[in-house]
């Protein structure tokens, strides 16, 4: 069920999603079951959880991309920890199935460590440059942007520019006001059909206007599969 073969081309490109480079026919997409919004663009490798009009050139482990993100090439997770306060960081020593491997004696239950990677979350309207390494468990704020070729380590504030090894804050995207006004807009969560009247360009005339506006229609939460995008049967439950 994780992986997504695709035989009918035809069929997925009537789908509310896009991918970069586009697919071909037997091309088979992992991590089927990640559910993402209707215009996301994902990479043909494997399907990420985003929101809609975000995009991804990379694949790694999350538990939610938000709107209007835009992720570039190579960004990944860190893997597994080690205990190094451990005698040994060795997994030998703290894994079943390693000591299976080498038929060494099963290990007490107080002997067990898990350090299997967990993954991210990412706010909306996040910029990720390419090259970037994130610590697993980490959170990404909305509106945050993080430097090509950083190695972040810790949870990233919302509206923070951030870069380096490890990546620390190089300055606030806006003024205190103006970030709160925005994050307090939540105009993520409006139809781009709302906004089509004000400029991207000048935050405060957008503000200003977002917060003049009569009605602000929202965008309905549509997380699916993309089993349940394409009304597919996945393998094991056929």
């Amino acid at each position: 069920m994780n992986r997504f073969r695709c035989t009918d081309l035809a069929l997925v490109e009537t789908l509310p999603m896009r991918f970069y480079p586009k697919l071909r026919t037997g091309h088979v997409l992992n991590n089927a079951s990640a559910k993402f919004e209707r215009h996301s663009q994902h990479n043909p490798r494997g399907l990420m959880p985003l929101g809609a009009y975000s995009y991804s050139h990379s694949v790694f482990i999350a538990g939610w991309i938000g709107r209007y993100c835009s992720i570039s090439e190579n960004v990944r997770v860190m893997g597994a920890s080690h205990p190094h306060h451990w005698v040994t960081t060795s997994p030998v020593q703290y894994k079943p199935r390693r000591r299976r491997m080498f038929d060494l004696p099963p290990l007490p239950d107080s002997a067990r460590y898990d350090g299997a990677a967990r993954p991210v979350r990412i706010g909306h309207d996040v910029w990720i440059g390419q090259d970037v390494l994130l610590r697993d468990g980490i959170s990404i704020g909305n509106g945050a942007v993080i430097a090509a070729g950083s190695v972040v380590t810790r949870d990233v504030a919302d509206y923070m520019i951030v870069g380096g090894n490890p990546a620390r804050v190089i300055r606030p995207r806006f003024a205190p006001e103006i970030a709160t006004r925005l994050q307090r807009s939540g105009w993520w969560e409006i139809t781009p059909e709302a906004l089509s009247d004000l400029t991207f360009d000048d935050p405060l005339a957008f503000l200003d206007g977002f917060e003049a506006k009569p009605s602000r229609p929202k965008m309905p939460d549509e997380r699916r599969t993309i089993w349940d995008w394409s009304g597919i049967t996945p393998p094991e439950a056929s």
